[in-house]
C-alpha cells in the first residue's frame, strides 16, 4: 500500500519541516565529539558569510536551475532504467507490488497557499536540510579518512536508503527504486565536490528539481 503524505497537503507540510532535523542533529552530536559549538559545525558545513561575488552566486543558482531541468529529462530515462530491469529479473507483479509500496509526497489538491508554502520547502527545507546532510556533513566528516570515492558512495547509499527506508517500504520497492535514488545521491554529490563543496548549486537543482515534479501535474 502506498505511503502518501501528499493526500493531505498540511500533514505534508509538517512532516516536511521534521528535516531540520538533518541540518541540527548530525552537527549537534559532531559539536560534542570534537569538542566545539553548533555554530561552528554550520559554520564548516557551509553556512556562513561567503566571500562570493554576487556574479559568482548568481551564475552558480543559474547553474542549478539548469541541472535541475536536466535531471528531469534524466530522471525519465533513469525510471523507466530500473523498474525495467526490476522487471526483467523479477516480473511484472514485482513492480506492481513496488509502486504500491513507495512513499508517496506529491500534493494532492492543495489549495494555493498550501502549494506556495510546499514549493518554498522544496529549497528551504528539502534543499537545505538534505544537501547539508548527505552531501555537505557526510562527505566533509568523512574525505580525510576514505577519500571523495568512498564518501560518495556512501553519501549516495544514505540517501537512497532515506527515501526507500526499510522496514517501512517492502523489499519490492528497495530492490525497484534504490539504484535510482543511489544515481541522483551520486550525481548530487557530483556536484557538491565539482564546485569545491559549495552548498548552493546542488541546494538549488535538489530543490527546483523537486519542485519541477510538484507543479507539473497541475500544468496538465
Amino acid at each position: 500500500m502506498t505511503i502518501r503524505f501528499g493526500d493531505n497537503s498540511w500533514i505534508l507540510i509538517l512532516v516536511t519541516f521534521l528535516e531540520l532535523l538533518f541540518l541540527f542533529i548530525p552537527p549537534y552530536i559532531a559539536s560534542k565529539i570534537e569538542h566545539n559549538t553548533l555554530k561552528e559545525q554550520l559554520i564548516i558545513l557551509g553556512f556562513h558569510k561567503s566571500q562570493e561575488l554576487k556574479l559568482e552566486k548568481m551564475l552558480k543558482i543559474i547553474s542549478g536551475i539548469g541541472l535541475s531541468i536536466l535531471f528531469l529529462v534524466f530522471a525519465v530515462y533513469m525510471s523507466f532504467f530500473f523498474t525495467y530491469i526490476s522487471r526483467l529479473i523479477f516480473g511484472l507483479e514485482f513492480v506492481e507490488l513496488a509502486q504500491q509500496g513507495s512513499i508517496s509526497t506529491g500534493p494532492v489538491n492543495p489549495d494555493m497557499l498550501q502549494l506556495v508554502i510546499i514549493i518554498f520547502q522544496q529549497i528551504f527545507i528539502i534543499g537545505i536540510c538534505e544537501e547539508a546532510f548527505f552531501r555537505s556533513f557526510l562527505i566533509k566528516k568523512l574525505r580525510n579518512k576514505f577519500g571523495y570515492i568512498t564518501c560518495i558512495l556512501i553519501s549516495s547509499i544514505f540517501f537512497a536508503i532515506y527515501h526507500v527506508p526499510p522496514f517501512i517500504v517492502p523489499f519490492t520497492t528497495i530492490v525497484t527504486y534504490f539504484g535510482y535514488y543511489f544515481t541522483f545521491g551520486v550525481l548530487l554529490s557530483l556536484i557538491f565536490i565539482f564546485y569545491k563543496e559549495s552548498l548552493l548549486p546542488a541546494i538549488i537543482s535538489h530543490g527546483f528539481f523537486n519542485i519541477i515534479i510538484i507543479i507539473l501535474p497541475f500544468l496538465n
